[in-house]
């Protein structure tokens, strides 16, 4: 049985101390991460771990990208081209990107018109790499459906899909993905959307480092939650765990393959 974190920052800091923990339980569990960034250090750093520890392996697939948190520093873009360029063969798919209004309001220099500049260049290059796109969508869901379809992306992935159930059917009709996390374990509403899902477009993600409630406070976010987030799932969407588990890591396959 093979398992998938479709969306986790193991280049984050936090993780530097527990990468041999993490991943020998990758190899021994059959669990595949797929290592997103968020800017050109941390796409430079999940660049290194791969080429470090899974050189020979696709259980660690990367993803590089600039988040919308950092859109407005304007050399990162250009030293972004440059490594993607460089280690092209490395890079399994781009993100984690897209657009954000919270940050505008956290910082007026990176303003709405600055994160659609990126965003745009990150699915060019996507586009002209025949590379799949995990996207961050918080508040913005809307217009990046708007702006999707201007591109011919090969996959999306809706990370940590927080929309509503209208959005969800407009996502899954163009055949983009969502993907769920570990607070599917205590959120009714995301129990909900889970459940409007189509299945064949669903993913799950841990997108640790971030910290989870309830029944996981204090719990390490790594891809061993992978495994009963598949399990919950499962119970609600009334699948057996060996056939939701396929379907999920079909699903994956499909996504970044």
């Amino acid at each position: 049985m093979y398992y998938v974190d479709s969306h986790i920052h193991l280049s984050d800091k936090y993780y530097q101390k527990y990468h041999r923990i993490i991943f020998d339980y990758m190899r021994q569990a059959n669990v595949q991460s797929i290592c997103v960034s968020e800017d050109y250090n941390s796409s430079l750093g999940t660049l290194s771990l791969k080429e470090k520890f899974f050189k020979d392996s696709d259980l660690l697939r990367v993803f590089v990208g600039i988040h919308p948190q950092f859109a407005a520093v304007s050399s990162d873009l250009r030293l972004f081209e440059c490594l993607f360029q460089s280690k092209h063969d490395f890079i399994a798919g781009i993100g984690e990107i897209g657009l954000d209004p919270t940050y505008t309001n956290l910082d007026p220099s990176n303003t709405p018109e600055k994160q659609k500049i990126v965003f745009e260049k990150m699915l060019s290059l996507a586009e002209t790499n025949n590379k799949p796109v995990s996207l961050h969508s918080r508040r913005s869901v809307n217009e990046i459906l708007e702006i999707l379809p201007s591109y011919k992306i090969r996959n999306a992935v809706f990370h940590w899909y927080d929309g509503n159930k209208s959005n969800l059917k407009r996502i899954n009709d163009r055949g983009y993905f969502v993907s769920f996390g570990p607070y599917l374990l205590y959120s009714n509403d995301k129990h909900t959307l889970l459940k409007e899902s189509d299945i064949n477009l669903i993913l799950i993600e841990t997108d640790g480092p971030v910290k989870y409630r309830n029944c996981f406070d204090g719990v390490l976010t790594s891809p061993s939650l992978v495994v009963t987030i598949v399990y919950f799932a499962s119970i609600l969407l009334k699948k057996s765990f060996e056939e939701l588990s396929e379907i999920l890591y079909e699903n994956s396959t499909r996504f970044v393959n």
